[in-house]
């Protein structure tokens, strides 16, 4: 492995710990009194939901997507990318799986929407993302933009991401991502963080303990 790569790697753990900080540092006890109130299992909740500012990104669809559309539905994201070999298809699956769990406990109107936000957009089109999702749930929705466009959620949820450096046709580089997933009030704030590793039965749980 690269230095480069070792230096990558390095930056997106620190900056993962330094979110993970803040949440369950700074907001350890109210953190703690939520949870005995709920009987939360792995969910962050922040004390005051976060504002999110607008921003501009395409859907797998390929049809414009902005804060707006957040809004009215508990929404849950994950930052990955579809040539991922192991964390993005693994989490996914569990995102499925979870919604499986959901759907018999939960109204139609209450199901949070599940995105995938691709930070690699050169290989993600919107039609790949739609291909890529549709093998796990075709009710999974994915979301991409530049660099630029994803920057500018990406860096109000706390999510770090670097794309190796590469030419427009080059198919093989190098993609690091937060694995945590970021959950969204029906409002379009920032309600809470599932830190990873991820567990099916503790997220359902947490789910419907603040959705239900």
């Amino acid at each position: 492995m690269s230095q480069s790569k070792n230096n990558t790697r390095f930056f997106l753990l620190a900056a993962s710990l330094a979110l993970l900080a803040a949440l369950s540092g700074a907001l350890f006890f109210k953190t703690l009194q939520m949870r005995g109130q709920n009987n939360l299992q792995s969910l962050i909740v922040l004390p005051e939901a976060k504002t999110i500012a607008d921003f501009a990104l395409i859907d797998e669809s390929g049809q414009p997507f902005s804060l707006g559309d957040f809004k009215d539905r508990w929404s849950l994201l994950f930052f990955g990318f579809t040539n991922c070999p192991d964390i993005c298809p693994n989490t996914l699956y569990q995102l499925q799986q979870v919604r499986k769990e959901l759907l018999g406990k939960l109204d139609a109107s209450e199901m949070p929407v599940i995105y995938l936000v691709s930070v690699d957009p050169d290989r993600d089109t919107p039609q790949k993302l739609a291909e890529y999702l549709s093998f796990f749930d075709p009710a999974l929705k994915g979301l991409t933009g530049d660099d630029r466009q994803l920057r500018a959620l990406t860096m109000q949820l706390g999510i770090v991401y670097h794309v190796a450096e590469h030419d427009a046709e080059d198919k093989e580089y190098a993609v690091d991502h937060s694995a945590s997933l970021v959950l969204l009030s029906p409002q379009a704030t920032l309600f809470g963080v599932f830190p990873a590793p991820q567990q099916i039965g503790s997220m359902s749980h947490d789910l419907l303990q603040v959705i239900d």
